[in-house]
């Protein structure tokens, strides 16, 4: 049986690539981590805690810890803060250590659009997972401080990759070491053989577990909506998406294709006065594909948002199949997916497992009958 510590740092090695990933793709993917102690106590600089998506949690409630895509706070990025209560505008916000809320430091009501995480609870508090991003940053820093030494200056998908081999190295050199000393040879050929099939599985499983990172982040990023700003004048001004009260004014949203497969895409209005003209289409990869997006201006002259949903999920199976699994639920293709994408490391995983022998084998017989001596 593999050790414990193996185990662990199997485990650690595969939450520090979820989160490298997420920081890539600046989105949180299952686990996320506060920068500040704006939080605190309940969620210390450094602390992670496990994020789960809006699509699966539902829309937010007073007293839950959010992630959000704020406007004005920490440069308009992703901002971890508690909801304190809600009102026609949409829910005000505010760190348990600050003693104002964000929609007093400038941030508008957040809507319910922004939010893309909410963080889990149990026993009516937040899992908080001590110094979990502080041990992902030192990750990163050194994973980024590697790849600048073997050349690589852009913030690209090498990065990724290269952080994930070199933890599979890791994993290789270490992931079955066992003291071998003073051990028959052929114990320790057997040993040598246990090591590396432990060694292959502890690969083939981060590569699993990167692949469906990777391959959700490509799926569930284009989950969060795209927001338009449209400003409600008294005339057709000059400036993007300034329409005359009680008007409307039609744009393009373009729907970017894939690397590899076509792309099977879903655009539908994420907020009222919002219309859109072909909601589902393929796009071929490295094409784009536009669709028309109408947006009206409510007679009360003022600022107003408007949000537009799109999910993108590659062409690797029928589209008849994408189509009937996103009537389930959009997260539905997302999981047929990213178990078709690790099915083949996971196999992998299996077949490299160590097969336990039996005590005994066949034809002998524990007990060693002794010669009478006659």
């Amino acid at each position: 049986m593999p050790s414990v510590t193996g185990r662990l740092s199997t485990a650690v090695v595969v939450v520090a690539v979820i989160l490298l990933v997420a920081s890539s793709v600046g989105q949180p993917l299952l686990l996320s981590y506060v920068r500040s102690g704006s939080m605190a106590p309940t969620l210390d600089s450094g602390d992670g805690f496990v994020a789960v998506p809006t699509a699966i949690a539902g829309p937010p409630e007073e007293g839950d810890v959010i992630i959000y895509r704020a406007q004005e706070l920490n440069g308009g990025g992703l901002t971890t803060h508690r909801v304190v209560r809600e009102n026609d505008h949409g829910y005000v916000t505010q760190g348990d250590a600050n003693p104002f809320t964000d929609q007093s430091a400038g941030e508008p009501p957040v809507r319910r659009q922004q939010v893309v995480a909410i963080g889990l609870e149990v026993g009516g508090s937040v899992l908080a997972i001590p110094a979990l991003g502080t041990g992902v940053t030192a990750v990163r820093e050194s994973t980024s401080d590697l790849i600048g030494r073997l050349g690589f200056s852009s913030l690209d998908g090498s990065r990724l990759w290269l952080g994930a081999a070199a933890a599979g190295v890791v994993l290789l050199l270490f992931g079955g070491r066992g003291n071998a000393r003073g051990r028959r040879p052929e114990n320790r050929d057997r040993d040598l053989d246990r090591r590396v099939l432990l060694s292959v599985r502890n690969v083939a499983l981060l590569a699993a577990a990167v692949v469906v990172v990777a391959a959700t982040a490509s799926m569930v990023l284009p989950l969060g909506p795209v927001q338009y700003d449209v400003v409600s004048a008294e005339s057709d001004l000059p400036g993007p998406r300034v329409i005359p009260a009680g008007e409307s004014e039609t744009t393009t949203y373009r729907v970017p294709g894939g690397r590899l497969f076509p792309t099977r895409y879903y655009v539908e209005p994420g907020s009222d006065a919002v219309a859109v003209g072909t909601a589902s289409g393929v796009v071929r990869p490295g094409e784009n594909e536009n669709v028309s997006v109408t947006l009206s201006a409510p007679p009360e002259l003022g600022y107003y948002r408007r949000y537009v949903d799109v999910r993108r999920y590659p062409m690797v199976v029928p589209p008849a199949t994408i189509d009937a699994l996103y009537r389930v639920h959009p997260l539905m293709p997302v999981f047929v997916l990213d178990a078709g994408a690790a099915a083949p490391f996971l196999l992998v995983a299996l077949v490299a497992s160590p097969r336990r022998k039996p005590s005994g084998s066949a034809g002998t017989s524990g007990t060693r009958v002794r010669g009478s001596g006659r």
